[in-house]
């Protein structure tokens, strides 16, 4: 157990300091946020926690959107991990949660995920709903010059983004424990977008 907290100490200063220039809503904190929110996941639902927390600290280290080459962050995440103790196994489980925490991956409904996978997979996913959703949808957008919204063409706009991808993740969710909060953040999403229609289409 000693040694487990040890690594996790280490793990996290290591990731903190991987992200700390990031500025498209994966950074530190969205990172953290997952973390402790699979934390309380577990604690609920159960399965493996050193897993769970590697595999939440480390979940967008190979991330397509922030690599240039996810193969070689794959191979740098990898090397830590066994350079800092972990087993073979336990690096191959790891993995797994992460490949299969992406929106894309993750709902296909091909694979059938572990305990671990899915409450990585929901926590991932509830930070990218409700204000903090929001938030994260707009930093994004403004990072890749998106557009907030754009009558003449919704196309590749950070409110189209809504539509295309938040909106779907309230019946994606995987675990009993996250489905309410799912529910409470998607409300939050529908009433942005109310107010939003509103104020981008003044009418007199």
């Amino acid at each position: 157990m000693e040694m487990d907290n040890q690594i996790l100490e280490q793990a996290k200063a290591y990731v903190q300091k991987k992200f700390a220039n990031e500025k498209t809503g994966h950074d530190w904190y969205h990172i953290d946020r997952v973390y402790k929110m699979a934390v309380h996941l577990q604690s609920k639902e159960g399965g493996n926690l050193l897993l769970i927390k590697m595999a939440a600290l480390f979940h967008d280290f190979t991330d397509t959107k922030l690599n240039s080459d996810p193969v070689q962050a794959e191979q740098v995440m990898e090397g830590w991990f066994r350079s800092h103790g972990l087993t073979e196994d336990e690096i191959q489980d790891i993995s797994s949660i992460i490949e299969n925490v992406s929106f894309s991956h993750g709902g296909s409904g091909q694979t059938k995920l572990s305990l671990e996978s899915k409450i990585v997979q929901d926590a991932d996913r509830l930070d990218a709903i409700g204000a903090i959703g929001i938030a994260r949808c707009f930093t994004y957008g403004g990072a890749k010059g998106r557009y907030i919204y754009n009558l003449e063409n919704m196309e590749g706009s950070s409110i189209q983004h809504f539509y295309d991808k938040l909106l779907l993740i309230k019946d994606k969710i995987q675990t009993d424990t996250a489905r309410p909060i799912a529910n409470k953040r998607h409300e939050a999403l529908v009433g942005f977008l109310d107010s939003i229609e509103n104020e981008c289409n003044i009418q007199f």
